[in-house]
C-alpha cells in the first residue's frame, strides 16, 4: 500500500498536481476500493447465512445413516407381511399346481 501512496505522490509531482490533488485522487481510489470491498462482504455474508441454515438442517433432521436404516426396516416389514402373511396361501397355490393367477401347473406336479 506504501508503494501505491509513493508512486501517486511522484506521479503527481511530475504532472504539476499539488498534494490537495494527490490526497483526493487517492482518498477517491482508496473509497472506490472500499466500497468493492463492502460488496464483496455482503455476498459473503448472505452466503454464510445460507449455509449455516443448510448445516442447521443437516444436524436437526437425521443422519443418511439413519434414514438408509428406517427405510430398510419399512421394507423388511413389507416382505414380511407379504412373504409371512400372505406366504401361506402362496406356497399353498405354489405347490398345489397352481400359479399365482391360479391357473395351470406349479412345481408340485399336481393339477
Amino acid at each position: 500500500m506504501r508503494w501505491i501512496v509513493i508512486c501517486i505522490i511522484f506521479a503527481g509531482m511530475m504532472m504539476g498536481w499539488t498534494t490537495e490533488a494527490v490526497d483526493r485522487e487517492f482518498l477517491g481510489k482508496l473509497e472506490r476500493e472500499r466500497d468493492a470491498v463492502a460488496g464483496g462482504v455482503k455476498t459473503l455474508e448472505k452466503k454464510v447465512a445460507e449455509r449455516e441454515g443448510r448445516l442447521e438442517e443437516l444436524r436437526s433432521g437425521p443422519s443418511a445413516k439413519e434414514a438408509v436404516e428406517k427405510e430398510r426396516g419399512v421394507l423388511e416389514e413389507d416382505v414380511k407381511k407379504v412373504f409371512f402373511n400372505n406366504g401361506r396361501n402362496i406356497r399353498k397355490n405354489y405347490f398345489s399346481g397352481e400359479n399365482f393367477r391360479g391357473e395351470g401347473e406349479g412345481v408340485g406336479g399336481e393339477g
